[in-house]
Protein backbone atom coordinates (compact mmCIF):
# COMPACT_ATOMS: atom_id res chain seq x y z
CA UNK A 1 0.00 0.00 0.00
CA UNK A 2 1.18 3.16 -0.71
CA UNK A 3 0.44 6.34 1.50
CA UNK A 4 -0.45 9.88 -0.29
CA UNK A 5 -0.01 13.13 1.92
CA UNK A 6 -2.53 14.55 -0.44
CA UNK A 7 -5.61 13.92 -2.97
CA UNK A 8 -3.78 16.14 -5.22
CA UNK A 9 -0.74 14.00 -4.83
CA UNK A 10 -2.20 10.87 -5.64
CA UNK A 11 -4.11 11.93 -8.59
CA UNK A 12 -0.41 12.84 -10.11
CA UNK A 13 0.64 9.17 -9.38
CA UNK A 14 -2.08 8.21 -12.11
CA UNK A 15 -2.30 8.07 -15.75
CA UNK A 16 -3.46 11.97 -16.97
CA UNK A 17 -6.33 9.60 -18.89
CA UNK A 18 -7.92 7.68 -15.75
CA UNK A 19 -11.55 7.79 -15.69
CA UNK A 20 -13.12 8.24 -12.44
CA UNK A 21 -17.28 7.13 -12.28
CA UNK A 22 -19.13 10.28 -10.47
CA UNK A 23 -22.32 10.63 -8.69
CA UNK A 24 -23.36 13.84 -7.09
CA UNK A 25 -25.40 14.01 -3.77
CA UNK A 26 -28.25 15.35 -3.50
CA UNK A 27 -28.33 18.89 -1.87
CA UNK A 28 -31.59 19.08 -0.55
CA UNK A 29 -34.88 16.79 -0.76
CA UNK A 30 -38.34 18.19 -1.16
CA UNK A 31 -40.48 18.89 2.13
CA UNK A 32 -42.76 15.85 1.05
CA UNK A 33 -40.09 13.58 0.43
CA UNK A 34 -38.74 14.35 4.17
CA UNK A 35 -42.08 13.57 5.73
CA UNK A 36 -42.53 10.49 4.20
CA UNK A 37 -39.17 9.21 4.20
CA UNK A 38 -39.32 7.12 1.34
CA UNK A 39 -37.30 3.91 2.07
CA UNK A 40 -36.47 3.88 -1.72
CA UNK A 41 -35.36 7.46 -2.01
CA UNK A 42 -31.81 7.65 -3.40
CA UNK A 43 -29.50 10.24 -1.91
CA UNK A 44 -27.75 10.63 -5.03
CA UNK A 45 -29.47 13.22 -8.07
CA UNK A 46 -29.25 10.17 -10.68
CA UNK A 47 -28.51 6.35 -10.03
CA UNK A 48 -25.96 6.50 -13.27
CA UNK A 49 -22.59 7.56 -12.67
CA UNK A 50 -20.79 10.22 -14.96
CA UNK A 51 -17.60 8.75 -16.23
CA UNK A 52 -14.88 11.86 -15.95
CA UNK A 53 -11.62 13.05 -16.39
CA UNK A 54 -10.20 15.31 -13.32
CA UNK A 55 -8.06 17.74 -14.85
CA UNK A 56 -7.34 19.92 -11.57
CA UNK A 57 -7.94 19.96 -7.72
CA UNK A 58 -8.74 22.77 -5.86
CA UNK A 59 -8.22 23.43 -1.87
CA UNK A 60 -10.89 25.77 -0.59
CA UNK A 61 -10.85 27.95 2.69
CA UNK A 62 -12.77 25.27 4.28
CA UNK A 63 -10.35 22.24 3.57
CA UNK A 64 -12.85 20.76 0.67
CA UNK A 65 -11.89 20.12 -2.66
CA UNK A 66 -12.67 21.53 -5.55
CA UNK A 67 -12.65 19.50 -8.32
CA UNK A 68 -12.46 20.56 -12.18
CA UNK A 69 -13.59 17.26 -14.27
CA UNK A 70 -14.37 17.04 -17.89
CA UNK A 71 -16.93 14.30 -19.21
CA UNK A 72 -15.13 11.62 -21.19
CA UNK A 73 -17.73 12.09 -23.87
CA UNK A 74 -17.11 15.59 -24.04
CA UNK A 75 -13.46 15.89 -24.10
CA UNK A 76 -12.97 17.18 -27.30
CA UNK A 77 -14.99 20.54 -26.98
CA UNK A 78 -13.47 21.29 -23.01
CA UNK A 79 -16.14 21.57 -21.45
CA UNK A 80 -15.76 21.60 -17.52
CA UNK A 81 -17.83 20.80 -14.85
CA UNK A 82 -16.70 21.92 -11.15
CA UNK A 83 -17.62 19.74 -7.77
CA UNK A 84 -16.56 19.55 -4.10
CA UNK A 85 -15.75 16.43 -3.17
CA UNK A 86 -17.95 16.35 0.10
CA UNK A 87 -20.99 16.52 -2.25
CA UNK A 88 -19.77 13.93 -4.58
CA UNK A 89 -19.50 10.11 -4.61
CA UNK A 90 -16.34 9.27 -6.31
CA UNK A 91 -14.49 5.52 -7.99
CA UNK A 92 -12.12 4.41 -9.83
CA UNK A 93 -12.91 0.96 -11.96
CA UNK A 94 -9.19 0.42 -13.88
CA UNK A 95 -11.43 -1.44 -17.09
CA UNK A 96 -12.90 2.23 -17.45
CA UNK A 97 -9.76 3.57 -18.72
CA UNK A 98 -9.37 0.88 -20.99
CA UNK A 99 -9.47 1.90 -24.91
CA UNK A 100 -12.35 -0.25 -25.25
CA UNK A 101 -14.12 0.20 -22.15
CA UNK A 102 -18.14 -0.20 -22.72
CA UNK A 103 -20.16 2.09 -20.61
Amino acid sequence: MTEYKSFGEYLASLPEDTVFRIWEYKRMFTPYEQSMRFEDQSDLVHEECDHVYIKDVIILPDGDLLLKTELVECSDIEYYNFYKLSEIALALCTSDSDENADW
